[in-house]
């Protein structure tokens, strides 16, 4: 969970920028928004900030991306640190500050390693990895640069992961490659103050 005062942060951060997509808060939703708006603040770990606010502008299709965000969350049977380290691969390939700013310190907590993420962070393929996180850099990276992956990467992940948790694999990235890209609609941005939690863009 992230702390109250880092909420509190990126609350006033969405409150005080222009924004293509007005920050909408609880008051200003009705009807099938207002119950994706209720879900969102109980479910979620942003609120209404982040994708979630552009997610208002259509309820419905929201609905289901807010089934997957729980599914990835909770349900699936991948480890959480290879969840959370192929998040952050897909916010770094997607230039996502906030992405990478919301699930560094949940990877740090699930046990991913500092020296790999700052890595990760400046765009290399980090040197010191574990054969189940080459295989989801790999897997990813292929997967959101060339939009398919080598018969070896596939084989690889299969081998370690199965069949099901690499669909799941496959959905995750392309579920975080959404949110990264209604965030990149939006142009939401962070305080920036530095760390390894600020995620460099071009």
């Amino acid at each position: 969970m992230r702390t109250p005062v880092l909420l509190v942060i990126l609350a006033a951060a969405a409150f005080a920028q222009p924004a293509r997509l007005p920050q909408l808060k609880l008051e200003d939703t009705t009807g099938e928004q207002r119950a994706l708006a209720e879900r969102m603040i109980k479910q979620t770990r942003s609120g209404l900030t982040g994708p979630f606010n552009a997610m208002l502008r259509s309820p419905e299709m929201s609905q289901g991306l807010m089934d997957l965000y729980l599914y990835f969350r909770y349900k699936t049977a991948l480890p959480r640190p290879l969840v959370e380290l192929g998040i952050l691969v897909t916010a770094r390939e997607w230039s996502s500050p906030f992405e990478w700013f919301m699930h560094y310190p949940i990877a740090r907590t699930e046990g991913v390693a500092a020296p790999l993420l700052a890595e990760l962070r400046e765009g290399k393929r980090p040197a010191a990895m574990k054969p189940d996180e080459a295989a989801v850099y790999d897997f990813t990276t292929e997967l959101l640069r060339r939009h398919k992956v080598t018969p070896a990467t596939y084989q690889k992940a299969l081998s370690l992961f199965g069949e099901k948790n690499l669909v799941d694999l496959t959905a995750l990235v392309s579920t975080y490659a959404t949110y990264a890209g209604l965030l990149n609609l939006s142009d939401v941005k962070i305080p920036v103050t530095g760390g390894p939690e600020f995620l460099p863009v071009p």
